[in-house]
């Protein structure tokens, strides 16, 4: 069986991690045996206008050999803890679902693929369920059924690990992380473990600001390696922790296509030529023109930082691969950059005036189209001469928006190279000796 939850949190607080977690520790306390993997951090489109924050589900594997009277009982307190612990709002639906391992379609894997990058409807999400008589629970509009079935049916290629430690979910305030232990694992440990401090920045980036119950998170390439690293961080005391398998940091979202082929809160990759010169906007936001026949809008906005110094360094005629999230803005479809690569440069000119072969001035333009003439002498010359200009400060290549800005499915450019297939790997740790409460690291 297959447990699929998402939705259970609000910009108040919680997490759907969290709930997870103790839905996990609950199946360990009947049966350490019950659960054999990590359980499952999906994040679904990120452009997602109704997600909280990071649009993450979550889903539990429960052994084939489990009885039908122990998964009765699973089912029982997975949704007494999800009643009991969602948050509650206007915008918080909370949805649990329990799908049997030979139930999932070929239609319910496409639906999942495609809550990464459209907009799905509850009714679609219901009638799925419904055909495969699959047991489910809503509360509020049953929008989280959409992350919980898709959690339970997303097949995985590339795949990382994060390592989240949790205070009580009762305890809020600021949270006590040493930002130095940050800095140490990123020195130390990058790029087995990613996205821990960023020193272009000077921002720590595993303790979220929020009010969520998520004290710190360790993103990376094992659970071996996160553990270890985990054990050197000096923050306040924590309460529990999971290891939770991830598509966080594999593209996983983007899609190549073409300009006509945009839609609102897709994310795409889109080859193309710069067909206007980058410009800056109030707020900071710098914005550029791409077309392939089509033309698109695309930004670096202001969060993304010294990325925006590359992107003003555009030219019309550089030859460009736009990777990011497409926004419906106030200027119409704008790709929300998350990467950038510059095929080509464009040949920049600049004209020079010409040196007067008699007198050695400089001579002055006598008119559009009319040539020059010198002001001494009044000796004429039409021609004009070219100039290159240097294109200091851009180069091609590959650029990323800094990790302050990072969303948590892009892929960091040290991870190219580093994939792993999740069919190969998904047992070596072994998570049925896996301790969810905190006992030291």
């Amino acid at each position: 069986m297959i447990i699929g939850l998402d939705d259970t949190d609000s910009v108040n607080g919680m997490c759907t991690t969290y709930i997870g977690t103790l839905i996990v520790e609950a199946i360990k306390e009947l049966d350490s045996k019950l659960i054999r993997e990590p359980p499952k951090l999906l994040r679904l489109n990120p452009n997602n206008p109704y997600k909280t924050r990071g649009n993450g589900a979550v889903s539990i594997r429960i052994t084939e050999d489990a009885t039908p009277e122990v998964l009765e009982k699973i089912r029982s307190i997975s949704f007494d803890i999800v009643s009991t612990y969602s948050e509650s709002g206007d915008n918080t639906n909370p949805a649990i679902v329990f799908l049997s391992d030979n139930s999932i379609t070929e239609e319910i894997k496409l639906f999942a693929k495609r809550a990464l990058h459209e907009m799905l409807s509850i009714e679609e999400a219901i009638s799925l369920l419904n055909k495969i008589e699959a047991d489910y629970k809503f509360i509020g509009n049953g929008r989280g059924l959409i992350g919980a079935l898709s959690s339970c049916a997303l097949e995985l290629d590339d795949f990382t690990y994060e390592l989240i430690v949790y205070r009580n979910h009762l305890k809020r305030g600021k949270k006590f992380v040493s930002e130095t232990s940050a800095m140490q694992i990123e020195k130390k440990y990058s790029p087995k473990i990613f996205s821990s401090y960023d020193f272009e920045n000077e921002r720590m980036v595993i303790s979220p600001h929020s009010d969520c119950p998520i004290l710190y998170g360790l993103r990376g390439e094992s659970p071996e390696i996160l553990l270890e690293a985990a054990s050197t961080i000096e923050s306040e005391k924590p309460f529990k922790r999971n290891i939770f398998i991830t598509n966080q940091g594999t593209d996983m979202h983007l899609q190549e296509k073409s300009i006509e082929e945009v839609k609102p809160y897709s994310s795409v990759i889109i080859k193309g030529i710069v067909s206007k010169n980058p410009y800056t906007v109030a707020g900071g936001h710098v914005f550029f023109e791409i077309s392939n026949g089509n033309k698109i809008l695309s930004a670096a906005y202001e969060p993304t930082k010294g990325f925006r110094n590359i992107i003003r360094k555009l030219s019309k005629g550089d030859t460009v691969i736009a990777y990011g999230g497409v926004l419906d803005t106030e200027y119409g479809l704008t790709v929300n950059l998350e990467k950038i690569e510059i095929l080509t440069l464009a040949e920049l000119y600049t004209r020079e005036k010409p040196i007067c072969p008699i007198c050695n001035n400089p001579m002055k333009s006598i008119g559009k189209d009319k040539g020059y003439r010198c002001k001494k002498c009044h000796t004429k010359n039409k021609e004009v001469s070219n100039i290159s200009i240097v294109r200091d400060g851009i180069q091609t290549g590959l650029y990323e928006v800094p990790m302050c800005a990072k969303r948590h499915l892009s892929k960091p450019l040290l991870r190219y190279g580093r994939e792993k297939k999740y069919e190969e790997e998904r047992f070596k740790f072994d998570y049925t000796k896996f301790d969810i409460k905190f006992e030291g690291i």
